[in-house]
């Protein structure tokens, strides 16, 4: 098996090779402008493979609060929610580092809490959201390795308005269901050679009720700024500094055993682009960024407190980059070479003052104090060197070859002594040399219609929570978790087949994927490693990290768009995913249901407003050996509305939820260290108003 890996990919290594050199009289067009933030391939300015932009418009007036909602209605995903912050993007049940989630078209960062209070996604106000790029399949290679997809958030630019060298906006909100109100503030400066933004907001988010008025804990505040100031060298030529913080308080999350007292990360990015330096070298794109995140949690408004008292700080840090050269090597032939490098180190430990023991109730003439290791000191590097080729077999069908090799190691600087010993003293994970190779055709057989065809293998090494951690709840249940130095890399073999048809007044589309995946990593209950801690307490043994030989996902999205008369458009889209572990005979764990999105909505030049259902059906299949709970189906109806009453001033309203549905969605359940421990469910019914102003 190894020996056809090689080869298959020194099969297309030589096709690249080959076709590069080729030239013809087809002329290819480049972008005319710098952007540094664009991650679709924009040769012969062609759709990029698999791929769905979810622009500022449709985030202005959904307005949601979280960068994890802002997915909730889109074909393909789910989302992952422990609280009513920092909920997390499914796609297609690829999940957490499966998905390539990224800022600005190459700046990541990463969790400090083992639990995932604070992922990636959270590090950016929704507000300094301008867009949301994904790729639907791991079917590029220049931005980072990729096993499920890519999302990357896109953050606001300076942009001038009219004459105006300084303008901005400043809005707020209030949301009745929870009493919640935000406030944010948006700047900027535009001058030819330079220019300079911040946006900076707070939220104030308290307690949520279900639709049968039970109070979910759910409350935060964050409060966070994006500062961003830009150079122009010249007309092809600019740099830019980009600098944000996020600040958490007073997290409280229903699906995890404990909370976040505060969260605090800082992302610091600095960019230079530069087009047309020569006949032959279109692009050059030079990207640096670090990321630093601590985190506290405690279970000081937990039941379980009056045992013992718990505090986990724990901190995170990132940092990379990352070089992108765009070669014309024919008149029909772009290439695409670079680099790109990740270092992440995460430590920290808990402290637990035990004043009663837990499992007799005798309470202790003395508090014991005890400290467990949380992420031992690890550490993954990342150094990958990558090729993409995209070459215009004619002038309605394009093909695109990329390679990409990625090599990979671990540290554990700080093991726990029971964390050695179950491993007999192996806890050193091997070094790892992956190569990943994707290939697509772009067809246009006809005026509006679009196929395309996409097959890749790619490779996911493990993380540093399922190589390392020792006996913590990482999961979304009571049990334990412990970490797997001896995983082996996650494989995809993906296959999606994509159909696009565009007439004068309704738009189409299919998606179609088969996903063929080796040594699929999950967590299985180990009756062999009992709790750790509260050894009395069920569940009474632990889940280990463990690939599965073979696995396999398919499924589908589609859609339809139709504009009819002049403000009126509607839209329905379906998605669903089928995924089976082959080797345990049983579905894969933590999949979205089948679900459909409609929407009517009526927009003019001032008015935008819309009504849209989500409707999930119940999700029956589940993993007994990842011991998972079905889910009942549900429709939720919400209302939206924004109106432009002048130049200066727009409101905005929204009814969610507005038959107060009691439902839950599959991904989101609540942990039993929680007052109520029955299911966790969503907001009920909620009124939201607001206003900007502009200046």
């Amino acid at each position: 098996m190894i020996v056809i890996k090689y080869i298959k990919v020194l099969l297309i290594a030589g096709l690249v090779v080959f076709v590069s050199p080729l030239r013809a009289q087809m002329h290819v067009s480049y972008a005319d402008t710098l952007n540094l933030d664009e991650i679709l391939i924009t040769g012969n300015k062609t759709k990029a493979i698999n791929s769905k932009d979810i622009n500022g418009k449709i985030l202005e007036l959904q307005n949601p609060h979280d960068g994890g909602e802002i997915f909730i209605n889109q074909p393909g995903f789910g989302i992952v929610k422990k609280g009513n912050y920092a909920m997390e993007p499914v796609l297609r049940g690829f999940k957490y580092e499966q998905l390539n989630v990224q800022f600005d078209g190459g700046v990541h960062s990463t969790n400090a809490c083992p639990n995932r209070m604070d992922p990636a996604i959270s590090q950016i106000s929704v507000e300094d959201i301008a867009r949301v790029e994904v790729i639907y399949g791991p079917y590029s290679v220049r931005f980072g390795p990729v096993f499920g997809g890519i999302v990357n958030i896109v953050s606001k630019r300076p942009v001038a308005i009219g004459n105006k060298a300084f303008s901005g906006w400043v809005d707020g909100g209030f949301q009745t269901n929870g009493n919640n109100y935000y406030t944010d503030l948006f700047t900027q400066v535009v001058k030819k050679k330079y220019d300079i933004s911040i946006n900076a907001g707070y939220k104030n988010y308290g307690n949520y009720k279900s639709g049968s008025g039970e109070t979910i804990a759910s409350s935060f505040k964050r409060s966070g700024y994006t500062a961003r100031i830009g150079y122009n060298i010249s007309d092809n030529q600019r740099v830019q500094a980009t600098w944000r913080q996020s600040f958490a308080r007073d997290v409280l999350y229903a699906g995890l055993p404990m909370d976040a007292d505060e969260d605090n990360s800082s992302i610091l990015s600095l960019d230079y682009g530069a087009t047309h330096l020569s006949a032959s070298v279109f692009s050059l794109k030079l990207k640096f960024y670090g990321s630093y995140v601590t985190h506290l949690m405690t279970n000081k408004r937990r039941p379980n407190y009056k045992f013992t008292h718990a505090s986990t700080p724990v901190d995170a840090q990132t940092f990379g980059g990352k070089i992108d050269l765009g070669i014309s090597t024919g008149a029909r032939n772009i290439l695409y070479v670079g680099a790109d490098f990740q270092h992440i180190g995460k430590d920290g430990s808990r402290e637990r003052v035990v004043y009663i023991n837990p499992c007799t109730g005798v309470v202790l003439p003395k508090p014991k104090t005890f400290y467990d290791k949380v992420w031992q000191d690890s550490r993954k590097s990342d150094l990958g060197l990558f090729l993409e080729n995209k070459f215009s077999v004619a002038s309605s069908l394009d093909w695109l070859i990329g390679l990409r090799f990625d090599v990979v190691n671990y540290a554990i600087n700080d093991p726990e002594k029971d964390f050695r010993q179950l491993y007999n003293g192996n806890i050193k994970p091997e070094n790892r040399f992956e190569p990943e190779v994707t290939t697509s055709l772009n067809w246009r057989p006809a005026k509006g219609l679009l196929v395309q065809l996409s097959s890749a293998r790619a490779v996911r090494t493990p993380g540093l929570e399922e190589l390392f951690i020792n006996h913590l709840s990482v999961g979304m249940d009571a049990y334990e978790y412990v970490g797997n130095p001896n995983l082996k890399p996650e494989v995809n073999y993906q296959t999606d087949f994509r159909l696009e048809k565009k007439w004068k007044k309704v738009n189409f589309f299919a998606d179609v994927f088969v996903s063929f995946l080796q040594n699929y990593i999950t967590a299985r209950v180990d009756s062999t490693i009992h709790r750790k801690f509260m050894p009395c307490k069920q569940p009474k043994y632990t889940k280990r990290f463990t690939n599965i030989g073979k696995a396999f996902k398919t499924g589908f999205e589609t859609g339809v768009t139709w504009r009819f008369t002049k403000h009126f458009i509607y839209n329905v889209s379906a998605s669903y995913t089928y995924a089976q572990n082959k080797t345990w005979d049983e579905p894969l764990p933590e999949i979205p249901p089948f679900t459909a999105v409609t929407s009517l909505t009526y927009k003019t030049k001032k008015l935008d407003t819309r009504l849209n259902v989500r409707l999930a059906s119940a999700q029956n299949r589940v993993s007994k050996n990842f011991d998972e709970s079905t889910t009942p189906g549900y429709a939720v109806f919400d209302w939206y509305f924004n109106y432009q009453v002048a130049r200066f001033m727009e409101v905005r309203a929204s009814v969610t939820n507005i038959f107060n549905k009691n439902y839950v969605e599959h991904l989101s359940r609540p942990y039993k260290n929680m007052d109520a421990a029955s299911l966790y469910y969503e907001p009920g019914v909620s009124f939201n108003v607001g206003i900007r102003f502009s200046f």
